[in-house]
């Protein structure tokens, strides 16, 4: 089976002739993460989108969102732990069972991506991204919204909710919920505090 080819000694190989090429970047799961070793192509996936964290090591890492986001659209090409390739439905597999909230958080994702934005890491597990201005840079432009993520049948308290809109606030962000219904579609509310 083609995905299932052992790659450690062919990823050299495979890397010098992508610098030849334009095919996709290898990137191989690490830990937590998905990580992007060869330093030009780090700094490649940065610089064409602003995904992931760029590692003092000049390594770049990605959470599972972004990697999944790159793999479908054949940007990088990632690698199991074991050198073996991963398909898409295997890596959504893998980053479903070791996030659980990895679907819900993804379709936000994908949706903001796909609108145009630029999106970075939160300020929280709950306040999961914050947006940048289209046609925006990470570390020039401020991001002015923040997004969280809420399934379409997730219960949340009140009283922390309304926590959240006053962190959001004192940080003079916007906060938006991006709900998203049993069929994927994503629907955003802004909120404003809700007691005085």
């Amino acid at each position: 089976m083609d995905n299932q080819e052992n790659i450690p000694e062919k990823m050299e190989e495979t890397k010098k002739a992508k610098k030849k090429s334009s095919g996709p970047i290898l990137a191989k799961i690490s830990e937590d993460m998905i990580l992007v070793e060869d330093h030009q192509d780090a700094r490649i996936i940065y610089d064409n989108g602003y995904y992931g964290t760029l590692n003092k090591d000049k390594t770049l890492s990605l959470n599972y969102e972004e990697a999944l986001h790159l793999l479908e659209r054949g940007v990088i090409k990632i690698a199991s732990k074991d050198g073996v390739w991963l398909s898409i439905s295997d890596c959504a597999r893998i980053f479903s069972e070791n996030a659980e909230s990895f679907w819900r958080d993804y379709l936000v994702y994908k949706d903001l991506r796909n609108r145009g934005y630029i999106v970075g890491q939160g300020i929280s597990k709950d306040v999961k991204y914050r947006v940048y201005p289209r046609g925006g840079k990470k570390g020039t432009d401020v991001a002015k919204v923040m997004i969280y993520p809420l399934a379409e049948e997730q219960s949340i308290n009140l009283e922390k909710l309304d926590e959240i809109v006053i962190q959001a606030q004192s940080l003079k962000k916007k906060l938006l919920v991006a709900c998203v219904d049993r069929l994927g579609d994503v629907s955003y509310y802004e909120l404003q505090t809700l007691f005085n």
